[in-house]
C-alpha cells in the first residue's frame, strides 16, 4: 500500500502544479475558494483508489461517496491551502490519511511546488523525501513557534485574533501559513514546535497527526484527550506539540474566553 499512496499523490501533484497559474477559481461560500486542480486532484485520487481498493470508504472534501462495510476509510484533501494555491504561494500541500478501524495507518503530505513529500506509516517513523524527521526539542513554551489559523468568519476573527495575540506573547512566534496539513508537517519536521487549530475537518488533519505522533511529538484536543478522526461532517480542534511543553499550550488555549465549539471556517 505504501508504494502505491507514494505513486498515487506524486501523480497528483503533477496535475495540480499543471493547473498552477491556470485553474479557474469560483467560491463555495464566501472566502472558501475550489478551484478546477481541487475537482481534478480528488478525482485523480478516488479513482486509483477505486481500481485499486474498490471497497475501500472514501472521505473527500470535494465530493461525496457512497460508504461501504470496510475497515479501512481515506480522507482526501485534494489542495490543503487552495487560497494560496489560487495565488500560487508555495503553502499548499495534498494531503491523504487512511484509517484502519479507528487509527491512522499512513499519512503522506506532499508539497508539490517544492518537492516535499512527507510520509508516516504507525509505528514506523515519519520521513520527509525519504529522510527519518523529529519533532524539535525546544522544551518550553516561551521559546517554541506555533503554528494557528485566522478565521474566515466575521464572527469568528476577534477570537481567532485573541488566540494568535495570547500565542504571541507567551510563545516566540505565532504563524498562520494558511493550510493546516501542512503547518502539521512542519511540526512533525521540527520546522515549528506546536500547533492550535480549532474546528478543522478531518481531511485537514488525518495525515498530519500521524506525522507528529511518528516523529516523536502528541496531539489531543482542547481537554488533552486522544481523539479518534470521525466522519465528513465531524469538526476537531486539535493541539499538537513537540510532547515537551503540551501542557503548557493546553492551559495557555483553556485560559483563553474564545469559542472553540463551533465553525472557524
Amino acid at each position: 500500500m505504501k508504494e502505491f499512496i507514494i505513486n498515487t499523490v506524486k501523480e497528483a501533484g503533477k496535475i495540480a502544479m499543471d493547473y498552477l497559474g491556470n485553474a479557474k477559481i469560483s467560491m463555495k461560500k464566501p472566502k472558501d475558494f475550489v478551484t478546477e486542480a481541487d475537482i481534478a486532484v480528488e478525482k485523480f485520487i478516488v479513482s486509483k483508489i477505486k481500481e485499486t481498493y474498490p471497497n475501500h470508504n472514501i472521505i473527500g472534501e470535494e465530493e461525496d461517496y457512497e460508504k461501504t462495510n470496510s475497515d479501512f476509510t481515506w480522507y482526501i484533501d485534494p489542495i490543503d491551502g487552495t487560497a494560496n494555491y489560487a495565488h500560487a504561494d508555495i503553502h499548499f500541500a495534498i494531503s491523504v490519511g487512511i484509517k484502519k478501524g479507528n487509527e491512522i495507518e499512513y499519512g503522506i503530505v506532499y508539497l508539490p511546488m517544492i518537492n516535499e513529500l512527507y510520509f508516516a506509516q504507525k509505528n514506523q517513523g515519519a520521513f520527509l523525501n525519504g529522510e527519518k524527521i523529529q519533532v524539535s526539542k525546544i522544551d518550553n513554551l516561551k521559546s517554541a513557534v506555533i503554528q494557528s489559523g485566522i478565521s474566515t468568519q466575521e464572527s469568528k476573527i476577534d477570537d481567532s485574533l485573541k488566540l494568535i495575540k495570547e500565542l504571541s506573547i507567551k510563545a516566540c512566534r505565532a504563524r498562520d501559513l494558511g493550510f493546516c496539513a501542512g503547518q502539521l508537517a512542519f511540526v512533525a519536521a521540527g520546522r515549528s514546535d506546536g500547533l492550535v487549530k480549532v474546528q478543522q475537518h478531518p481531511w485537514d488533519y488525518a495525515a498530519g497527526i500521524l506525522l507528529i505522533t511518528e516523529a516523536g511529538g502528541k496531539v489531543t484536543d482542547e481537554n488533552n484527550k486522544d481523539f479518534i478522526v470521525g466522519d465528513k461532517n465531524s469538526m476537531q480542534n486539535i493541539i499538537a506539540s513537540n510532547n515537551l511543553f503540551h501542557d503548557q499550550l493546553i492551559d495557555l488555549v483553556n485560559n483563553i474566553n474564545i469559542d472553540m465549539d463551533n465553525p472557524w471556517w
